[in-house]
Formats: C-alpha cells, sequence, structure tokens
C-alpha cells in the first residue's frame, strides 16, 4: 500500500511539472496583440520614398504570417510604428591597390508596439544592410538608390516580423 501511495505521489509530481507544447504554436505578439495596425511609416532621412517601400513590404511580410493579421486601425488590438532613422552609403571593401570595391547601404529604423490603449509594449531599434560592387561612388550611390535599398528595406521588414514573435 505504501508502494502505490508513493508511486500516486511520484506520478503526480510529473504530470504536474511536465507541459507540452508544439513549436509555433503561439498566435499573437507580446501584449495578446494578434490584430496589428501598421502606422504611416516615418522617415527621418533626406532619402525619398523610403516609407513608402517599407510599409508595402511590412503589409507583405505580416500578411504572409499567420500569427497575426493586418488590420484597420478601429479593428487592431495593437499598433506597430516605424520610424526609418538612418540611411547610410559607405565603402564596405577595398581592393589591393586602396580602391573601393564594395559598398554597403545600411538602414536603421526604430519600431514600436502599443497596445490598443496607447500603451507601449515594446520599443526596438532594428538595422539591416546589403553589400555590392559598384565602379565608383556615384554609382554606387544610384544603384543603391534604384534597386539596392528596395532590397535592404525588404531585409528589414522580415527581420521586423520575426522580432515581434521572438525577443521583441
Amino acid at each position: 500500500m505504501l508502494k502505490k501511495g508513493i508511486l500516486f505521489v511520484f506520478f503526480a509530481f510529473v504530470l504536474s511539472s511536465c507541459s507540452y507544447n508544439f513549436v509555433g504554436s503561439y498566435s499573437g505578439l507580446a501584449g495578446g496583440v494578434s490584430k496589428i495596425y501598421i502606422s504611416a511609416v516615418e522617415n527621418l532621412t533626406s532619402e525619398p520614398n523610403l516609407q513608402t517601400y517599407m510599409k508595402g513590404y511590412l503589409i507583405n511580410e505580416l500578411n504572409l504570417d499567420s500569427r497575426v493579421s493586418v488590420v484597420k486601425k478601429q479593428s487592431a488590438d495593437g499598433i506597430l510604428s516605424v520610424k526609418i532613422t538612418s540611411y547610410d552609403i559607405s565603402p564596405s571593401s577595398f581592393s589591393a591597390s586602396g580602391l573601393t570595391s564594395m559598398y554597403r547601404c545600411t538602414i536603421v529604423a526604430s519600431v514600436s508596439l502599443k497596445g490598443e490603449k496607447g500603451y507601449l509594449i515594446k520599443d526596438k531599434s532594428l538595422s539591416a544592410y546589403r553589400d555590392y560592387n559598384a565602379k565608383d561612388a556615384v554609382s554606387a550611390t544610384e544603384e543603391a538608390r534604384l534597386t539596392i535599398a528596395k532590397q535592404v528595406l525588404k531585409d528589414l521588414a522580415l527581420k521586423i516580423d520575426n522580432e515581434l514573435f521572438v525577443n521583441f
């Protein structure tokens, strides 16, 4: 009888202390947010149109994520705000003769998630960059403006989506 009692207590303890969850089964963001509104992206840099591309890429990324829905402001239980704070093109690699052989386009954004009543859930600064070839500084600037910056913004949108659910 004592053995049965000890076994019962042992199994009760083990079963009460164990839990199992499927990876990816969490259905919302921090603060219980599952429906999100993306406010107008602010561009604090001198590079035009970054905010337009960023908002479009964010909407596309979040619409692909089944854990959250992008909705109108009146239906949202969370508001995502993004401010593009830095846009930079700089040399990243040099040839043996000392000439620039690669450039780096870096974009930094401040991202915040607020609850429906305006309380701050999380606030974080994120960045993304791409290295690319260009024959000189003028062509590097033009190439970044025409194509590379858009790729960096897509990378940043994906990073924001990932950060909303992991470590945000």
